[in-house]
């Protein structure tokens, strides 16, 4: 797997693996890029500038929200349905709903194994190893769960995250963020996790991913 090593630059974290070297934002605002090791310098280029420019749009996204249903964001909790999430993405320049997917998920793991495949899933079109960001991921979930525990969860509970993919066959950088929620039930399940802790705990919970694409105006 090699060594991995990280580092903060001034507005984001860089987690550098054996095949390449992930890009992620600082905090609870989720957003991935993996630049691979084999791609030319002007992909590598293109990714980089791509994952800088989505890094202000947790921001933007952030304000919409508190713009369209009066929720304030506190580290990465959202406590939106579809329809309003779906609201105040479109209400920002460039952004366009694609798809929703609904996901399950059972077995039974520590905090760190459950959170290493929800975001395994979550992240592995971008073709990096989840592993090394497991410390980052551990923590920064720790703080939405914990967040969950001082929120009121009247109907769903969620986080966004942005993706910074590559297309395949032109080199061309893709951005997208997806709003992952799920029930009151769940959150019910989610606030007993302690986060780091060794011990094993059963699970069976489903999930909706609101998949949306950000196309930067000129």
């Amino acid at each position: 797997m090699g060594t991995q090593t990280q580092h903060v630059q001034s507005s984001y974290n860089q987690t550098v693996t054996a095949k390449g070297t992930w890009l992620h934002a600082p905090g609870s605002d989720f957003l991935f890029a993996f630049i691979q090791n084999d791609w030319s310098a002007d992909v590598k280029q293109q990714v980089t500038k791509a994952f800088e420019d989505a890094l202000k749009m947790s921001t933007v996204i952030k304000k919409e929200v508190k713009a369209t249903s009066g929720d304030d964001v506190v580290n990465g909790l959202y406590l939106l349905n579809q329809p309003a999430m779906t609201k105040a993405m479109n209400n920002i320049d460039g952004m366009g709903e694609t798809s929703v997917d609904q996901q399950e998920k059972s077995g039974s793991g520590t905090t760190v194994s459950i959170n290493m495949e929800f975001f395994a899933a979550i992240l592995g079109g971008l073709d990096g190893d989840v592993e090394p960001l497991m410390a980052y991921l551990t923590t920064q979930m720790g703080d939405v769960i914990a967040e969950t525990r001082r929120s009121t969860v009247t109907e769903n509970f969620g986080t966004v995250i942005g993706l910074i993919s590559v297309m395949p066959g032109l080199g061309v950088p893709v951005t997208s963020f997806q709003y992952v929620f799920s029930s009151a039930e769940t959150s019910a399940w989610v606030v007993k996790l302690v986060c780091g802790s060794a011990q094993h705990y059963s699970y069976d919970y489903k999930y909706t991913i609101v998949n949306y694409n950000y196309d930067k105006p000129a």
